[in-house]
């Protein structure tokens, strides 16, 4: 027996209710919470609005959201182009395409091209045999659900969704009634277009599910579906630090980030029996050891981040720094997938920090002075490097790595980290490490990346 569409859309709220509440406590410090960094891993948490559309054997839940500002539909994409043979695309947007150079390069555009007839409502991407619609708002959540029925089965309304792409000119291989519970096929930020141009959809976020009957959505299994999938969601999101700037899709339990998640673990585990050696036999080196060594393997660095070694930020022609400087140099600059920055000043490990009498010795002063060279460039340069890192201008953190975290470092100051909030407190860094700090970072990041491990979603 089916589930009914209202009904369906008690459920949808009920899991985003649940899904929100387990996020919080996924990224809740410990003992509260696994400590997991707050990256918006899902639209589930923050988007306003999605459209549920039941057919006779599935269900669809997609996310209203804009599309792309650029013109992806000609070139960017990523979407997927239905065309015929001859090819329907206007001769503008093929003159368009060589005007700017773009024939015969890779533009994000795949055109795949139908070998049997697309029925004109295909072709225009029309959902048919509508029997029931109806927007719900949850005040609550500030979440509203287009509620759609169709009666049809799931393969026709998806082949209609994309017109025709999935269905026609391609197999799909859509979950079915054999596949196990809330385990969806998964489209992300991914287009689809007829080569005409007569209509287009982007989807930023679509999830395709083979069941549509009442034991697939009893309200009962939404928290097992919960932990599942803020794990799957967690682990998908830190397999890819560099963010997720192109399309993705995952069908089913065969997720494709496995095993750059899996790699990325095991990687850390030997990188961080790297920096043990480094700590114990190089310490009393320059700082250039440890920027070498978080140079060949920036996952020490950050594991949530991807790392770039010593860019130069230079001033515009004719313009030099307050102090004389034509550019200014962090040794790295760590990118997060929410377009937030940090800006990383290594000095050597073998450097103290404190003077006899207590105060911060010379060095720390020095090197907190670069990173105020950093943050007064981009406060007045940031259009030299907007296209570069967006964003950067507002949300960006500054960072402090030197000495180790021994009393003789720290000349016998009765409590080290109470002193390190002090230092962060005068020189207005948001962060204070010292090597041995950033080695503990790196073992708890691996025990806490652990219990995501894939094998157990």
């Amino acid at each position: 027996m089916s589930i009914g569409i209202e009904n369906l859309g008690k459920f949808v709220f009920e899991y985003i209710s649940k899904y929100r509440e387990g996020y919080e406590s996924f990224t809740s410090l410990p003992p509260n919470g696994a400590g997991y960094p707050k990256y918006t891993i899902s639209p589930f948490l923050k988007s306003e609005a999605f459209e549920v559309i039941l057919a006779e054997d599935g269900v669809v839940i997609n996310e209203v959201a804009s599309e792309p500002e650029h013109q992806w539909y000609i070139a960017g994409g990523p979407a997927l182009k239905v065309d015929l043979e001859p090819t329907k695309t206007p001769s503008e947007v093929t003159q368009f395409i060589k005007d700017n150079g773009l024939a015969g390069k890779p533009i994000g555009i795949y055109r795949i091209v139908a070998k049997e007839h697309i029925p004109s409502s295909v072709w225009k991407g029309k959902i048919k045999n509508i029997s029931f619609q109806k927007t719900v708002v949850n005040d609550e959540l500030n979440v509203s659900l287009h509620l759609i029925e169709v009666k049809t089965s799931l393969k026709k309304l998806v082949c209609n969704l994309t017109f025709g792409a999935y269905g026609i000119v391609l197999e799909p291989h859509l979950p079915d009634t054999r596949s196990s519970f809330g385990e969806p096929y998964i489209i992300e930020k991914m287009g689809f277009f007829p080569a005409d141009l007569n209509n287009r959809r982007f989807f930023n976020y679509i999830e395709i599910f083979g069941q549509s009957d009442i034991e697939a959505w009893d309200e009962r299994i939404i928290s097992l579906r919960v932990k599942h999938d803020l794990r799957r969601d967690f682990a998908k999101t830190l397999s890819r630090p560099e963010g997720n700037n192109g399309g993705s899709i995952s069908m089913g339990a065969t997720n494709q980030w496995v095993e750059n998640y899996t790699n990325r673990l095991g990687t850390l585990k030997l990188v961080i029996d790297d920096f043990r050696n480094t700590l114990l036999f190089q310490s009393h080196e320059t700082e250039d050891v440890f920027h070498k060594l978080i140079e060949k393997h920036p996952i020490l660095l950050d594991v949530y981040g991807s790392c770039e070694s010593k860019p130069k930020l230079h001033y515009p022609d004719g313009e030099l720094s307050p102090i004389g400087k034509t550019y200014v140099e962090p040794d790295f600059i760590v990118s997060y997938a929410d377009q937030s920055y940090k800006l990383v000043e290594l000095e050597r490990a073998s450097k103290n920090v404190a003077t006899k009498q207590g105060q911060p010795r010379a060095e720390v002063g020095q090197a907190a002075f670069q990173t105020a060279e950093w943050v007064h460039y981009i406060r007045e340069h940031y259009n030299q490097i907007r296209t570069r890192y967006p964003g950067i201008h507002t949300k960006c953190k500054t960072s402090l790595i030197m000495s180790r975290s021994t009393q003789s470092s720290f000349n016998n100051v009765a409590d080290i980290n109470r002193y390190k909030e002090m230092i962060i407190q005068q020189y207005n860094v948001d962060e204070f490490l010292t090597y041995d700090d950033l080695f503990d970072r790196a073992c708890t990041a691996y025990t806490v990346l652990t219990g995501l491990s894939p094998h157990g979603i």
